[in-house]
């Protein structure tokens, strides 16, 4: 008996499917779709799915779902996906028909070598202590199988989330990693604003499904270690499968939108500004007249007219 098995496999009423809401903890497709954060998470699954043919697969915090059917649909002997989230599962079972289960990353209910790949992206920097988890998948890895881990690096990940527990740097992910794997190979993922000439097809496709046969070059550059997410590929054998580079590309509306917030914040910034430098004026023009004032003559004629009303004030206050 497998320890899912043990622990139960049946869904339950509890575990009803939602619609799942983008929070920010996790991609929804449907909801986040041609969006940079969806590019993002598919290239990983197309980067790792090219190590998944005939291999036992095991997605560990797959989300909604569509990574492991990614996973599933690239020849896996089998591809089963957990997550802690139980409503998220029911709804990726439910979408997906494949095989989903309610679990810890730290505490799976598998026997150990069960699986010939594990893939967990953007995981361990949402838990306190990513060592458990490292050791939890280890343990269910097959003696010669892969795991396929990515995280943001925190030196350049500037996006506050309130979802991270511990960011790592590249250094201090890859020294999590190599104690634990004779072999760790070490890839980059960086966005890119991109512009492509394309066909009709190449224009209209959306998927992220189809490749699409380009030829790709590049205008910027990025020293390694300073990359925005740190991808390793981990395994007992010296010579590690090969893999292709990927890239998928995201509309460009999102940036549209992000420069008119831009414009929008500096337009009320330069508002305020001169709101501010207003006041201030208007404050300097009433400081000038009150010094003019009480330093008049008539001023000075007057003070002993104003002093019977302090001291009525006085006596009141007695």
């Amino acid at each position: 008996m497998t320890r899912e098995q043990e622990h139960g496999g049946a869904r339950r009423e509890t575990d009803a499917p939602a619609n799942p809401e983008a929070t920010g903890e996790r991609l929804i497709p449907e909801l986040q779709r041609g969006e940079l954060v969806h590019a993002e998470h598919v290239a990983r699954y197309l980067m790792a799915a090219q190590l998944a043919e005939g291999r036992r697969v095991l997605d560990a915090a797959c989300g909604e779902g569509y990574g492991t059917a990614i996973l599933a649909g690239a020849g896996a002997s089998s591809a089963v996906g957990v997550d802690s989230d139980a409503a998220i599962v029911a709804h990726a079972r439910e979408r997906y028909g494949l095989e989903f289960a309610t679990a810890d990353v730290a505490a799976l209910p598998f026997d150990g070598d069960a699986f010939d790949l594990v893939v967990s992206f953007e995981t361990i920097e949402h838990v306190a202590e990513p060592e458990a988890v490292l050791d939890e998948l280890t343990r269910v890895l097959a003696p010669d199988g892969l795991l396929v881990i990515s995280t943001p690096n925190k030196h350049e990940y500037l996006v506050e989330n309130e979802f991270h527990t511990r960011e790592l740097t590249h250094e201090e992910f890859l020294e999590l990693l190599r104690p634990r794997f004779p072999s760790v190979r070490v890839l980059y993922q960086q966005n890119w604003l991109t512009s492509t000439i394309l066909g009709e097809e190449g224009m209209r496709e959306e998927s992220g499904e189809r490749a699409l046969d380009l030829e790709f070059r590049k205008v910027a550059g990025v020293e390694p270690g300073r990359e925005l997410y740190t991808v390793a590929v981990c395994g007992a054998g010296a010579d590690l499968a090969a893999i292709d580079e990927v890239a998928v590309a995201a509309g460009v509306y999102e940036a549209h939108e992000l420069a008119h917030r831009l414009a929008d914040a500096v337009r009320t910034q330069r508002h305020w500004r001169e709101e501010s430098e207003h006041v201030n004026a208007e404050y300097e023009r009433v400081t000038r007249r009150i010094a003019a004032l009480t330093g008049s003559l008539s001023w000075r004629l007057t003070r002993p007219l104003r002093a019977p009303a302090k001291l009525r004030r006085w006596w009141r206050e007695r």
